[in-house]
Formats: structure tokens, sequence, C-alpha cells
């Protein structure tokens, strides 16, 4: 009887010296060489690493039809922490096709937010699209960011600067106006105001409240619904919102937003019951198709990419119909990404540095206490915690 033994070759050691042969190929600006050694891998190690490395040689090359073909491979492999959305943006940039630009560039913020490039191209492209809260929203988050605080950072700073100068001042103004009850003028100086601070909560609570006691509905739920965004555990905003939508007759969206307030007054036992009262009442008004209209709107803002927006449609629907789950999960969890990244890595980041410092490797405990600190807000408890644990080694 014959014997055969039969093994697989292993080609690790060959496919590692390929690969450092095209990086050293790549950094020396020899893209063609580089290209055709990563080609060469292709079919022993396909991974959404050596297609953004392909990608990147054809990006280099000026083949930009390749590189964005790549560059899609690779995502498709690896939707989470990949560097292919920056290039996909900046190929959607050079195309211009602004939108999918955002897109692409917030989906690179959702995992690296302390990415100063990204944060100035969201923030420059929302403002090419007229859209001032997003912009202002990347813009200080560019500022807080930058690592090269040189020609560009001095100049967004000046910028922005002025903006707040000349915001809080016509906020003054409107502050007085409102003392005077002179409503008109108010919202005349608010509008200034909002023009040049469109991220500030005050701004938009006050104009939402003055277009209310005007009746004009509509300007009356964007800055409230803005102001939201900005701080959602505001019961003041939310009562007003739903006012604002029981007068336009979405009862749908006043139902939700009294969901929203429910958690926030459970320690206020009569407002809690009449929270319920209402909830209860216009709960008899729709059925499990109503949340449609609301999927609707929430497309359209995702399209748009007015993400605050549309994740406070998306929400809406589950609220009005919990077997939605499957169906708009992972598109609320992707918008909220795409807005509070830092969120997510601060409660990730606070977990690592724990263990370490639990661990007694308090040297790398800091590196991620320090990292904590700064994607947390100074007033957070996340913040202080962080701070408080820092140790010198």
């Amino acid at each position: 009887m014959v014997s055969s033994d039969y093994y697989i070759a292993d080609n690790s050691d060959m496919e590692n010296k390929k690969l450092e042969a095209a990086r050293n190929h790549y950094m020396n600006g020899d893209y063609q060489s580089a290209l055709n050694l990563y080609l060469s891998l292709v079919n022993a190690n396909i991974s959404y690493k050596l297609y953004h490395r392909i990608a990147k040689c054809y990006y280099k090359m000026g083949d930009m039809k390749n590189a964005e073909e790549n560059f899609r491979r690779s995502v498709n492999l690896e939707k989470g922490e990949n560097p292919s959305y920056m290039y996909l943006g900046n190929i959607a940039y050079k195309n211009e096709d602004i939108r999918n630009a955002i897109y692409y560039w917030a989906c690179a913020f959702a995992y690296k937010p302390d990415d100063d490039t990204v944060c100035l191209n969201l923030a420059t492209s929302y403002f090419t699209c007229g859209m001032k809260f997003q912009s202002i929203f990347y813009y200080e988050k560019y500022l807080k960011y930058a690592q090269d605080r040189g020609k560009s950072y001095n100049t967004v700073k000046q910028s922005i600067d002025e903006y707040s100068k000349i915001g809080n001042d016509f906020l003054q103004k409107a502050k007085l106006s409102v003392l005077r009850k002179d409503n008109k003028s108010a919202i005349e100086f608010l509008t200034f105001a909002y023009k040049n601070l469109p991220t500030n909560y005050d701004i938009n609570l006050l104009l939402g409240t003055a277009y209310l006691a005007e009746n004009d509905n509509m300007h009356a739920m964007i800055y409230l619904k803005q102001a939201y965004c900005i701080n959602k555990k505001s019961i003041e905003v939310l009562q007003m919102l739903t006012s604002v939508f029981i007068n336009l007759g979405d009862y749908t969206a006043a139902y939700c937003t009294l969901r929203r307030i429910l958690p926030l007054v459970i320690n206020n036992q009569e407002e809690y019951l009449n929270t319920m009262q209402v909830i209860k009442e216009l709960n008899s008004t729709f059925d499990e198709q109503s949340y449609l209209g609301h999927k609707e709107w929430g497309d359209n803002y995702f399209r748009e990419n007015n993400f605050h927006f549309a994740l406070f449609e998306y929400e809406n629907c589950l609220l009005l119909n919990d077997n939605l789950q499957t169906e708009i999960k992972d598109r609320i969890e992707q918008l909220k990404l795409f807005i509070n990244p830092e969120a997510h890595i601060v409660k990730s980041y606070m977990t690592k540095a724990d263990n370490l410092y639990k661990e007694g490797d308090v040297k790398n405990a800091n590196k991620y206490f320090t990292k904590v600190m700064l994607f947390s807000p100074p007033e957070s408890q996340e913040y202080k915690f962080a701070k408080a644990k820092i140790t010198n080694v």
C-alpha cells in the first residue's frame, strides 16, 4: 500500500516580504511597483487592508476610477474602522458629489473623531451646502482636535471667535427685546444671532419660543428641534415641541415627544401622571402604520445629510412601533456615531483604562484616561473621573 503525505505550503514569509517590499516602493514614490506587488497578493490574501493599499496606489497615480473601486471593496469587507472612507470622501468631493463626500467623511469621523482633517472637510462641505448648524458643529470639532495650530487653525478660530462675538451681541439685544415683550424685534435680533451662532442652545430656544408666540409653528418646530438636538434633557423644549406638533395636527410626533418627556419627569408624580394621560389619549389616534410618515422624513433628512433631524425621525419610528428594531436599529446606531462618536469611544476607553489601572499598569492606564479627557466635555463625570485617576509615573 502506497501512502502519500499531503501538506499546505506556508507562504506567509513570502507574502510578508512582498508586503514589506511594496511598502518600501510606496514610501519611495514608486506606486506602480507597489501596486504590482499588492495585486500579486490578492488571490492569496484578501483583506480590507490589502484593497485599501491597492486603492491608495491608484489614488496616488491619479487613477480615481480604480481607486474608488478598490476603496469600495475595502469598506465592503470592513464597514467599521476603515481609513478608506476618508479617501472615498475625497474622490466624491473631487467629482463635485458633495452629498456622498459628506456621508463618507461622516463615516470616517464616526470611528476617528479627532481627525482634524475630516472635521475641517465636513465643516467646509456643510458650509458650501448652506447648512450652518452642521457647519459650525464640525468647525468647533476641528478647533478642539486640531494638531497643527498653524494658518488654517488660526483662520478658522478667528472666524469662529468673530461669529461668536456678533452672535452673543445680538443675543443680548434679543433678550432685552424679550423683557420689553417686543417679540418681533426679538425675532429679528435672534435671526442675526442664529446666523452667527447656529449651535447655541439659548438662541434656538428663544427663536422657537418667539415663533410659537407668533403662531408660526413651522419655524418654531425647526428651532425647537435644533434646541433639542443640543440639549436632549430639556423638559421646556420638549413641552413646547409637543404644543407645536399638536398645533400642526401632527399627533404622532406629539406622542413621541411626550414619550421623551416621560423619563425626565419620573420623580415628579403629578407631572408624570399628567404626561401619561395625554400619551394614552394620543395613542388611540394612530395605528401600527402611522410611523411611515416619520420614516419618510427620516429617509429624506438622511439623504440631505441632516443627520440630527434624521435621528430624531427614526427614533420617532421606534417610539411608534417597537417591531421596527430590526429594520432601523443599525441606521439609528450609525447616526449616533455620526453625531457623537465620542460617547462610544469614551465608554470603551474608560473600561480599558480602569482595567489597566486595577492591574497596576498605571502608565498605559494614563494614556486611556488622557484620551477620555480629550473626548469628554470638561463638565462631564467621565472627564472629572479620568482627571482624578491620572497618576504621575
